[in-house]
């Protein structure tokens, strides 16, 4: 059974990934660590890649949102057999304007440690492209259980990546109505109709078909 690795996004882990179809494939959930203190994002990955154990070559990965930008800048350093990316993006040309701005005016850095209260959870909802009351309560558990650390240091990381390596054997699904990573910025290899940032989950069983007509 060969196995594939999964990068979750930022403020999520292994859950977003529950209805994905991978039968067939042992999936290892990769864990964020405790970033180190004024760590690049490089060395980051090489730490996480290690303590993972995720071979030099020939590996299959899987990245939504955050972790697509992670499996791209190892891609650089790391011959993957295949990778997905999944509601993310390759390189810097397809971040948007408007996190673009936020970094000029360093807008990111007003940003609370750890989202709380009723209107930043809509807001949250709102930008995710949450459906249900459902999905909205599995996405409020997974932001809160998330390391406040992290989620300062990742979005800085996002906000200054200068990559323009565009990685190879990849393929890059990508919903119609993506907020967070709209999809005019993004070089599509399929587009999901009326998807949001959230669709990993809540269009989990269709996005399985061209992912396992990928990896197969």
């Amino acid at each position: 059974m060969k196995t594939i690795y999964l990068f979750s996004g930022l403020g999520a882990d292994y859950r977003v990934f529950s209805n994905l179809d991978l039968s067939g494939f042992q999936p290892v959930h990769i864990e964020w660590l405790k970033p180190r203190a004024s760590e690049s994002l490089e060395s980051y990955l090489f730490r996480l890649a290690e303590y993972h154990q995720i071979p030099k070559q020939g590996a299959l990965v899987l990245g939504v949102s955050f972790g697509g930008l992670c499996i791209s800048e190892l891609a650089k350093y790391y011959d993957f057999e295949k990778m997905i990316l999944v509601s993310s993006v390759k390189n810097k040309f397809e971040i948007p304007a408007f996190i673009k701005l936020a970094r000029l005016f360093s807008l990111y850095k007003l940003m609370p440690r750890k989202p709380s209260g009723m209107m930043a959870r809509k807001a949250i909802h709102w930008a995710f492209g949450v459906k249900t009351k459902e999905e909205g309560a599995l996405l409020d558990v997974i932001i809160q259980d998330t390391a406040p650390d992290f989620l300062k240091w990742a979005t800085n990381q996002i906000m200054h990546w200068e990559s323009v390596y565009s990685p190879t054997n990849c393929l890059h699904i990508h919903g119609e109505k993506d907020r967070i990573f709209p999809i005019n910025n993004v070089v599509w290899d399929i587009k999901i109709k009326d998807g949001g940032h959230f669709m990993i989950y809540n269009r989990g069983k269709e996005i399985s078909f061209p992912i396992r007509n990928f990896i197969f």
